[in-house]
């Protein structure tokens, strides 16, 4: 189904994807230790830092299987519809990601600078 290419830049692609993800969960997590240390937060905060670690953990798996993947298609000349599906399925998998964690990060960077704000305010 898919040509020697089509696997051949999965497999180059993938782990560009892997290093995106690593710096975005990175700032998330960033984000809530800052958060943890902030009283009456630290509980929720650490349960996003599990949900977040571990969501990093099952997208790791999901690089891990369409790298072997891709490498045995080119390998082995596996080029048939299960092996292209499974890497095309890996390769939108870790695509969505890309756009869903940075949104999502800088959603929640918007919305901690709007509860900041509002402290202030009911500080002065």
């Amino acid at each position: 189904m898919g040509t020697e290419a089509f696997y051949t830049t999965a497999a180059q692609v993938l782990p560009t994807l892997l290093i995106a993800l690593a710096v975005e969960v990175g700032f998330l997590l960033q984000i809530f230790f800052g958060e943890k240390k902030k009283p009456g937060r630290a509980r929720a905060a650490a349960g996003e830092i599990a949900k977040w670690g571990g969501g990093f953990m099952i997208l790791g798996r999901i690089f891990l299987f369409g790298e072997v993947l891709a490498l045995a298609a080119i390998a082995f000349r596996w080029f048939n519809g299960w092996t292209f599906a499974g890497v095309g399925l890996c390769l939108l998998i870790m695509l969505g990601a890309v756009v869903y964690i940075p949104t999502r990060r800088l959603l929640r960077a918007d919305l901690s600078s709007d509860k900041d704000e509002d402290e202030d305010e009911d500080e002065g």
